[in-house]
């Protein structure tokens, strides 16, 4: 019976009826990384004061006079396991021992938090917090020196796990460079969630991002519900709109970054948490902090990269290539074939678009299920196109150069931290760079 006692694959823990240690058996030890020979002899209450258990289950059945089971964390490296524990009685009635046989679940416990987490991105995969990383569309097309520049930075600073914020205006292509950063990066095979800050109801949005206990709240799922971030743990998460996130939360997602842990709402545990936040705004977020709408210390901890993604008609290199590949894209998803006559190609290059790339594809798109013929001319385009086209001529050498010299400055002014410094760059005086500045309406966060 020893022998039998000692091979079994669960660990066995015997104490008499006074809560004195008896013996432990060889699985016991493997489990928890106690040597018998310090706990026999041992009461129970003496091995918890010391720190070798939380809690006993045979103390707890020694008070309730029968079986009692318990979940509980064990043994030097915390091993999740079951403990059971047996009263056996003496033909008095009485407990002359107890025996607890303690199961390890710690692989359980991970394979059913695994299965939970794969529900949990089915079901995100049908609603608008999922952003998709391998859509074919979702390319980087450039030829500028502006994204030049910006890509050069990405491959930099990809490898790392450092926060980024993208700032620039709607359409300019934020998530796509979001999705490039988490493909360059070594977290690529981790997930890459996308949560719109400004599209989720504010009531909600703390259940979405930190998730919560079962019965946290009224309405809340029985289950209880994991967050967007602990999803996304060893992942990416994009915070898009970031300037819309309420005050409150501010301080919530500031404490996950500080302490890289999680709690749920309603929760008493934290989680570690190992994700990389992107940011993505179209807001001025130092205008926000300066009017109090937006934490400076987390702008801070968002803000260790930024990068300034430039509106479409500050890279006008990249239009017709960006027109090109489109187009090209549309056709083989379609399976049609269409061209652009040069006369429209030209008016789409002059144009200012106010909507940027998100414009563009969108147009290139409507155009080829929309115009039947197989060229589109000038008059197959949006009437406000031909408006603009009408009313405005082709520009001059005045107008060109000019256009030319303030993508020159813009980019002076990217690559130094103040005014003075750009011109010294430009080789013009400080005052000369200030009124030309003036005159074009551009400023230093521009």
């Amino acid at each position: 019976m020893e022998k039998i006692i000692e091979f079994s694959a669960d660990g066995l823990y015997v104490v008499n009826h006074e809560g004195l240690t008896l013996f432990a058996n060889a699985a016991y030890e493997d489990i928890t990384g106690f040597k018998r020979e310090e706990l026999i002899g041992n009461h129970m209450g003496d091995l918890i004061q010391k720190g070798y258990f939380d809690q006993s289950v045979s103390l707890l059945v020694l008070e309730a006079k029968k079986r009692i089971s318990i979940l509980q964390q064990i043994g030097q490296q915390k091993k999740d396991v079951i403990a059971t524990g047996n009263p056996v009685f003496d033909e008095s009635g009485n407990i002359s021992m107890i025996v607890t046989s303690v199961r390890d679940i710690t692989q359980l416990k991970e394979l059913t938090k695994e299965l939970t987490k794969a529900k949990s991105f089915l079901h995100l995969n049908q609603n608008r917090y999922t952003f998709s990383t391998d859509g074919s569309d979702e390319q980087v097309i450039f030829q500028s020196m502006l994204m030049k520049e910006i890509i050069h930075k990405i491959r930099q600073i990809a490898p790392f796990p450092t926060s980024v914020l993208l700032s620039g205006p709607s359409g300019s292509g934020k998530e796509v460079i979001a999705n490039l950063i988490h493909q360059l990066s070594d977290r690529k095979e981790q997930p890459f969630i996308k949560v719109n800050c400004g599209a989720i109801p504010e009531q909600l949005l703390e259940s979405e991002l930190f998730g919560y206990e079962k019965g946290a709240f009224t309405g809340a799922n029985h289950d209880g519900k994991i967050g967007l971030l602990e999803l996304a743990d060893k992942g990416t998460v994009l915070l898009d709109e970031i300037g819309e996130l309420p005050l409150a939360l501010q301080v919530k997602l500031l404490r996950v970054l500080q302490e890289k842990q999680i709690q749920r709402i309603g929760g008493t545990t934290t989680k570690q948490l190992d994700i990389r936040i992107i940011s993505a705004t179209n807001k001025n977020l130092k205008e926000q902090v300066l009017s109090g709408l937006f934490r400076e210390d987390l702008y801070y901890r968002l803000q260790v990269v930024e990068l300034s993604i430039p509106p479409l008609n500050e890279r006008p290199e990249d239009i017709e290539i960006l027109i090109d590949h489109y187009f090209s894209y549309f056709c083989k998803l379609y399976n049609i074939e269409k061209h652009v006559s040069h006369e429209t190609k030209r008016i789409l290059q002059n144009y200012h678009w106010p909507g940027n790339v998100r414009e563009l594809k969108n147009l290139v798109e409507g155009m080829l299920v929309s115009v039947p013929s197989l060229t589109i001319e000038p008059v197959d385009l949006p009437p406000h196109f031909n408006i603009q086209h009408s009313q405005e001529s082709s520009p001059t050498l005045k107008q060109r150069v000019e256009q030319f010299e303030k993508r020159i400055v813009h980019d002076a002014l990217h690559k130094k931290n103040t005014i003075r410094k750009a011109a010294d760059y430009l080789g013009i005086d400080h005052s000369t760079l200030v009124k030309k500045m003036k005159r074009w309406k551009m400023t230093k966060e521009e």
